[in-house]
């Protein structure tokens, strides 16, 4: 209980404000895993696994046969017999149409073995899909919340241009009254185009970003994108161990990992089985002519019988055929250590980021309010004369900074709690 609600917790971290026709992020995230050609791709990876399923246990159905020859000989065989005249021992124009079937009865376990390994594949194809999943939610959950960032980013921007802008209103009028002069007005103009081409940096990072999740979305070029999302930090607790523990059970690369190497496994069982004989049975009803004394009509015939097929020498393939498949699990059996290493680098770096980007936040919380407050006494003293308008434009250019700084940190603090979550192995099923 108390591991669920750690995890739990790991995303409650932000409040997403309903608004009528737009977009929360997780809405975004479904339909992403609903048109992305990538699921496509993937489901139709697992469709293709069934299939080679199917045509491997195939093998323990009968095999049927349907086979017509004609043939055309010369010279025809015959001789003289004495008191008989000549015979012909068969016909010039011979005819054979039949239908076979033949089904193994027992093959020491060969084809089982073969269907269990094409069985260990479908499963990969299936936890491939979850892992397609899993990367393109990360992508729309980064983009999401990118524009996100950037729209109240370009507000904050806004704002500082307006402000600016209204200061040099006010001193071109205290430089016509001679209070001011224009070293005032043209530093604020200076400031004013800082702004301005920063605000143009932030709206070309925000098309790249609507345009990525545009293309996630399956959106048409510079359609409107009416999103839904803002950040509203709630603090976590973190049990490394715990949340360890919850990745070795969930991450999809380590699911994946030991699909290969039992996969590998039923090879080397599979391999193992080349050289066991196989015994079939074998019928077959059909209509042929040749038949004594009289060769010409075509008559109907048939047979049954068994095939016994016993290896001797294969120079050595089945063997090699084990050692490669031996040699594979040895490898897999090291990628899943590789791979659980990694996971745990994965946990330890991504609960760091989340401890570190809450620890800015509160940071950047405190530095925002103390913006605030020097913004209230520098207008203060510039109303009464005892500062000068560019001593005011100091701490309003720090307040927007400290917007700013506050509006990063909370993104870095969402998105290091949803790449947490993409540690220790979240499920993004529909």
């Amino acid at each position: 209980m108390k591991l669920l609600i750690i995890v739990s917790s790991l995303f409650l971290s932000f409040v997403i404000a309903p608004a009528q026709d737009s977009m929360t992020v997780d809405q975004a995230v479904q339909r992403v895993l609903q048109v992305h050609p990538a699921i496509e791709q993937a489901l139709a990876n697992t469709r293709a696994a069934e299939a080679r399923v199917l045509q491997t246990s195939s093998a323990k159905l009968p095999d049927v046969t349907t086979e017509a020859d004609y043939v055309h000989i010369g010279p025809v065989p015959a001789f003289n017999f004495p008191g008989f005249g000549n015979l012909v021992l068969a016909p010039q124009d011979n005819y054979d149409a039949h239908i076979a079937a033949r089904y193994t009865v027992f093959d020491f376990g060969k084809t089982s073995s073969a269907i269990d390994a094409s069985r260990s594949r479908v499963q990969t194809s299936q936890d491939a899909i979850k892992f397609t999943k899993t990367n393109l939610a990360m992508q729309t959950i980064r983009a999401f919340y990118a524009i996100t960032l950037l729209r109240k980013s370009e507000k904050v921007q806004d704002e500082q241009i307006e402000a600016l802008t209204q200061h040099i209103s006010v001193t071109q009028k205290r430089v016509t009254a001679g209070s001011a002069t224009n070293f005032d007005v043209l530093t604020t103009q200076v400031r004013v185009a800082a702004a301005q081409n920063q605000k143009v940096e932030i709206q070309n990072s925000l098309q790249r970003q609507e345009s990525v999740l545009r293309q996630l979305l399956d959106l048409p070029m510079n359609s409107p994108l009416t999103i839904s999302g803002s950040f509203q930090p709630i603090p976590v607790a973190l049990n490394q161990d715990s949340l360890f523990q919850l990745a070795l059970r969930q991450r999809i690369e380590l699911k994946l990992a030991r699909d290969a190497e039992e996969s590998a496994k039923l090879q080397k069982n599979a391999s193992s089985l080349g050289n066991m004989p196989s015994l079939k049975l074998i019928a077959a009803y059909g209509l042929k002519n040749g038949y004594e004394p009289n060769i010409y009509p075509v008559r109907g015939n048939w047979m049954w019988g068994a095939q016994a097929q016993i290896p001797v020498f294969d120079g050595g393939r089945v063997n090699h055929q084990e050692e490669e498949a031996q040699a594979v699990i040895e490898s897999e059996q090291a990628h899943i250590q590789d791979a659980e290493r990694q996971i745990r680098s994965d946990v330890e770096q991504t609960i760091s980021d989340v401890q570190a980007s809450w620890s800015k936040v509160q940071i950047s919380e405190v530095q925002l309010q103390q913006a605030h407050e020097a913004v209230a006494i520098a207008r203060t003293r510039y109303e009464t004369g005892s500062i000068t308008n560019l001593d005011l434009l100091d701490a309003e250019t720090a307040e927007s900074s400290a917007r700013l700084m506050n509006l990063q940190a909370l993104y870095r603090f969402v998105i290091s709690k949803y790449e947490l979550g993409r540690a220790v192995g979240v499920s993004y099923e529909n």
